[in-house]
């Protein structure tokens, strides 16, 4: 009689942890991929037992681990206000193809969204891909992780003055599989969609600006998502953690 009632409580307790695992994935299932809000693009992770979930991605530098910094937790730190496990961040994204994953407990796991079928490569991680359309309607700064609100960027270095003459340089770029290139420095206020490369050959992008001599700092928008320049060593710490490419013309 004891193993028959001992036999109805593993099955008892086994239907209630079924049960249990499909309420969680019901909850789970139910989140939407990221989205449109009124404030930015909406994120949302159902993590219940996570103390802390923060938001990495190509946008914030993957939190600070790229360009030789470090994972910060203070970054894109998501909110649990209502207790229910799921951790929301709004995040004012500007149009363009962004990477991203969700960092649980300060690093100790790294997973990809698993309500967006969306995802894409980088250097050989598979993340999830969010893509913000150019019709979204809330207010947005770009996102280059070296402009500083107020204040304007300007070439430092040369000593030759307004009258310096200008100088053919040439900046080329190896990025398969992308489909638009821009640069954007100190040379062109940072502007995303001033100067584009074209692409010479598959995967080579390739742009001859006319510049006089200084120092510049500077980043590729490939496809909307701002990176340093793969080919170029010279770089300078930017104040996100991040780094600029850094260009001299003598």
């Amino acid at each position: 009689m004891a193993r028959v009632a001992a036999l109805v409580s593993a099955v008892a307790v086994a239907s209630m942890l079924s049960s249990c695992a499909a309420v969680l994935g019901a909850i789970e299932d139910r989140l939407p991929p990221p989205h449109e809000v009124r404030d930015g693009m909406l994120f949302q992770y159902y993590a219940p037992s996570a103390r802390q979930v923060t938001l990495a991605g190509s946008f914030n530098n993957w939190g600070g681990t790229q360009g030789g910094g470090r994972y910060d937790p203070d970054i894109d730190r998501m909110g649990d206000t209502d207790g229910d496990g799921i951790w929301m961040i709004v995040v004012p994204l500007p149009p363009g193809r962004y990477q991203y994953k969700y960092v649980i407990d300060g690093g100790v796991r790294w997973e990809k969204d698993p309500n967006n079928p969306d995802t894409d490569v980088e250097g050989g991680i598979e993340n999830s891909l969010v893509v913000v359309p150019p019709t979204i309607d809330y207010d947005y700064e770009v996102v280059t992780g070296t402009v500083i609100s107020g204040e304007k960027r300007t070439a430092v270095g040369s000593d030759a003055g307004e009258d310096a003459e200008e100088q053919d340089v040439v900046l080329e770029a190896k990025l398969p599989g992308a489909s638009a290139v821009y640069v954007a420095g100190d040379f062109n206020e940072w502007n995303a969609e001033t100067d584009r490369l074209e692409e010479v050959e598959e995967g080579l992008f390739r742009i001859t600006l006319r510049l006089p001599p200084g120092t510049y700092e500077y980043k590729f928008v490939v496809d909307g998502t701002w990176k340093e320049d793969p080919g170029n060593p010279d770089t300078i710490p930017d104040p996100y953690g991040g780094v600029n490419s850094v260009l001299t013309v003598e």
